[in-house]
């Protein structure tokens, strides 16, 4: 018999970093790091915010998350248009439409492909 072999999740806490008025830094860390990387930010000037009061989610502001309105996003933050995307990847132009529209899952393969060409996480496809 195969043993288990998914990791348990780390435990975390959130710190929020505010290095100026109109900049904030979210950070997800292993709790028995948060003391150390708090000391940390603060000698380096950052202000740590713990009021959770502050913190937005983005779920609730970017429901239409789905990976072809994702993949529509990072293609115009990268000024490429599908040609062009179709090129750096090798997937047929008339496929990345159909992603795009979603007429056709993006699946792994092709999310590894496009965040590559696109400098994005691949995940955000998926």
């Amino acid at each position: 018999m195969l043993a288990h072999t998914k990791k348990p999740p780390i435990k975390s806490n959130r710190i929020v970093v505010r290095k100026s008025p109109s900049m904030n830094l979210y950070i997800s860390c292993p709790s028995s790091n948060v003391v150390t990387i708090k000391k940390y930010l603060e000698k380096h000037g950052c202000v740590l915010l713990d009021d959770e009061k502050e913190w937005l989610n983005a779920n609730g502001l970017f429901t239409d998350r789905t990976p072809s309105n994702m993949l529509i996003g990072a293609r115009g933050k990268e000024n490429i248009t599908q040609n062009k995307l179709a090129e750096l990847t090798g997937i047929p132009r008339r496929h990345i439409s159909d992603m795009e529209n979603g007429r056709r899952p993006i699946g792994k393969q092709n999310a590894m492909k496009i965040g590559k060409a696109l400098n994005i996480n691949y995940q955000l496809f998926l």
